[in-house]
Protein backbone atom coordinates (compact mmCIF):
# COMPACT_ATOMS: atom_id res chain seq x y z
CA UNK A 1 0.00 0.00 0.00
CA UNK A 2 1.38 3.43 -0.95
CA UNK A 3 1.42 6.43 1.38
CA UNK A 4 -1.22 8.08 -0.78
CA UNK A 5 -3.50 5.03 -0.53
CA UNK A 6 -2.97 4.82 3.24
CA UNK A 7 -3.80 8.51 3.61
CA UNK A 8 -6.97 8.13 1.56
CA UNK A 9 -8.02 5.15 3.68
CA UNK A 10 -7.18 6.95 6.93
CA UNK A 11 -9.13 10.04 5.92
CA UNK A 12 -11.90 7.94 4.38
CA UNK A 13 -11.80 9.74 1.04
CA UNK A 14 -11.97 8.56 -2.56
CA UNK A 15 -10.82 10.37 -5.69
CA UNK A 16 -9.76 13.49 -3.81
CA UNK A 17 -6.94 15.53 -5.29
CA UNK A 18 -4.14 15.48 -2.73
CA UNK A 19 -2.15 18.02 -4.72
CA UNK A 20 -3.07 21.53 -5.72
CA UNK A 21 -5.05 22.24 -8.86
CA UNK A 22 -3.70 25.09 -10.98
CA UNK A 23 -6.53 27.30 -12.21
CA UNK A 24 -7.34 30.62 -13.83
CA UNK A 25 -9.70 32.88 -11.84
CA UNK A 26 -12.81 33.76 -13.86
CA UNK A 27 -14.81 35.62 -11.20
CA UNK A 28 -14.42 36.87 -7.62
CA UNK A 29 -17.49 37.38 -5.43
CA UNK A 30 -16.91 38.32 -1.80
CA UNK A 31 -14.83 35.62 -0.13
CA UNK A 32 -15.28 33.08 -2.94
CA UNK A 33 -14.21 32.80 -6.55
CA UNK A 34 -14.86 30.73 -9.65
CA UNK A 35 -11.93 29.06 -11.37
CA UNK A 36 -11.15 27.10 -14.52
CA UNK A 37 -8.44 24.43 -14.20
CA UNK A 38 -5.74 25.02 -16.79
CA UNK A 39 -5.76 21.30 -17.63
CA UNK A 40 -9.21 21.71 -19.22
CA UNK A 41 -11.26 20.06 -16.47
CA UNK A 42 -14.68 21.44 -15.54
CA UNK A 43 -14.83 24.86 -13.83
CA UNK A 44 -14.86 24.94 -10.04
CA UNK A 45 -17.43 27.24 -8.40
CA UNK A 46 -17.54 28.69 -4.87
CA UNK A 47 -13.84 28.26 -4.12
CA UNK A 48 -13.09 29.83 -0.74
CA UNK A 49 -10.50 32.59 -0.48
CA UNK A 50 -9.97 31.60 3.17
CA UNK A 51 -9.82 28.13 4.66
CA UNK A 52 -12.45 28.73 7.35
CA UNK A 53 -15.15 31.23 8.30
CA UNK A 54 -13.60 32.80 11.39
CA UNK A 55 -14.23 36.41 12.47
CA UNK A 56 -10.57 37.39 12.04
CA UNK A 57 -9.31 37.19 8.49
CA UNK A 58 -6.23 37.71 6.33
CA UNK A 59 -7.19 37.45 2.68
CA UNK A 60 -5.28 37.84 -0.58
CA UNK A 61 -8.02 38.48 -3.14
CA UNK A 62 -6.85 37.16 -6.50
CA UNK A 63 -7.11 39.27 -9.61
CA UNK A 64 -9.54 37.99 -12.26
CA UNK A 65 -7.61 36.18 -15.02
CA UNK A 66 -4.73 35.44 -12.60
CA UNK A 67 -3.42 31.96 -11.82
CA UNK A 68 -4.19 30.35 -8.45
CA UNK A 69 -3.57 27.02 -6.76
CA UNK A 70 -6.64 25.39 -5.24
CA UNK A 71 -6.50 22.79 -2.47
CA UNK A 72 -9.58 20.58 -2.20
CA UNK A 73 -11.13 20.03 1.22
CA UNK A 74 -13.56 17.42 -0.04
CA UNK A 75 -15.25 16.49 -3.33
CA UNK A 76 -17.37 19.66 -3.23
CA UNK A 77 -15.23 22.33 -1.58
CA UNK A 78 -11.81 23.87 -1.94
CA UNK A 79 -9.83 26.96 -1.05
CA UNK A 80 -7.24 29.14 -2.75
CA UNK A 81 -3.83 28.34 -1.28
CA UNK A 82 -1.66 30.49 -3.54
CA UNK A 83 -2.18 33.43 -5.90
CA UNK A 84 -0.07 34.85 -8.73
CA UNK A 85 -1.64 38.35 -8.77
CA UNK A 86 -3.52 40.14 -6.02
CA UNK A 87 -6.26 42.72 -6.55
CA UNK A 88 -6.76 43.44 -2.85
CA UNK A 89 -5.32 42.58 0.55
CA UNK A 90 -7.79 42.38 3.46
CA UNK A 91 -7.00 42.05 7.14
CA UNK A 92 -9.63 41.99 9.90
CA UNK A 93 -9.37 41.46 13.64
CA UNK A 94 -12.65 41.94 15.49
CA UNK A 95 -13.80 45.48 14.51
CA UNK A 96 -10.41 46.60 13.13
CA UNK A 97 -10.28 46.42 9.33
CA UNK A 98 -7.45 47.09 6.85
CA UNK A 99 -7.69 46.95 3.08
CA UNK A 100 -5.28 47.88 0.30
CA UNK A 101 -6.02 47.94 -3.42
CA UNK A 102 -5.28 50.13 -6.43
CA UNK A 103 -7.65 52.82 -5.07
CA UNK A 104 -5.58 53.23 -1.89
CA UNK A 105 -5.66 52.16 1.73
CA UNK A 106 -8.59 51.82 4.13
CA UNK A 107 -7.93 51.67 7.86
CA UNK A 108 -11.09 51.40 9.93
CA UNK A 109 -12.13 50.65 13.50
CA UNK A 110 -15.84 50.32 13.98
CA UNK A 111 -17.31 53.13 11.87
CA UNK A 112 -14.26 55.43 12.15
CA UNK A 113 -11.75 55.59 9.28
CA UNK A 114 -8.29 57.13 9.27
CA UNK A 115 -9.28 59.27 6.27
CA UNK A 116 -12.24 60.76 8.18
CA UNK A 117 -10.01 61.62 11.14
CA UNK A 118 -7.28 63.31 9.08
CA UNK A 119 -9.85 65.17 6.96
CA UNK A 120 -11.59 66.51 10.09
CA UNK A 121 -8.28 67.72 11.52
CA UNK A 122 -7.30 69.50 8.29
CA UNK A 123 -10.73 71.08 7.87
CA UNK A 124 -10.76 72.34 11.45
CA UNK A 125 -7.28 73.90 11.13
CA UNK A 126 -8.32 75.60 7.87
CA UNK A 127 -10.95 77.54 9.86
CA UNK A 128 -8.41 79.12 12.21
CA UNK A 129 -7.94 82.87 11.84
CA UNK A 130 -5.09 84.42 13.80
CA UNK A 131 -5.43 88.13 14.65
CA UNK A 132 -1.82 88.57 15.72
CA UNK A 133 0.92 86.45 14.17
CA UNK A 134 0.69 84.06 11.22
CA UNK A 135 -2.40 82.31 9.91
CA UNK A 136 -2.15 78.61 9.03
CA UNK A 137 -0.59 77.91 5.64
CA UNK A 138 -3.84 77.19 3.76
CA UNK A 139 -1.98 76.07 0.63
CA UNK A 140 -0.14 73.36 2.58
CA UNK A 141 -3.36 72.32 4.32
CA UNK A 142 -5.05 71.95 0.92
CA UNK A 143 -2.05 69.90 -0.31
CA UNK A 144 -2.30 67.71 2.79
CA UNK A 145 -6.02 67.16 2.19
CA UNK A 146 -5.40 66.28 -1.48
CA UNK A 147 -2.61 63.84 -0.53
CA UNK A 148 -4.87 62.28 2.12
CA UNK A 149 -7.63 61.79 -0.46
CA UNK A 150 -5.10 60.28 -2.89
CA UNK A 151 -3.61 57.82 -0.37
CA UNK A 152 -6.62 56.83 1.72
CA UNK A 153 -10.12 55.77 0.73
Amino acid sequence: MTIQEALRQLLNIDNLELHGIICKVTNVDGLTCECEPINGNAPIADVRLIADETESKYVLVPKVESIVVIQLINDNAGYVSMVSEVSEVLYKINDVYYSANSDGFLLKKGEDTLKQIITLIIQSVQQIVVLYGNNPDYEKLLQALNKTNNLLR
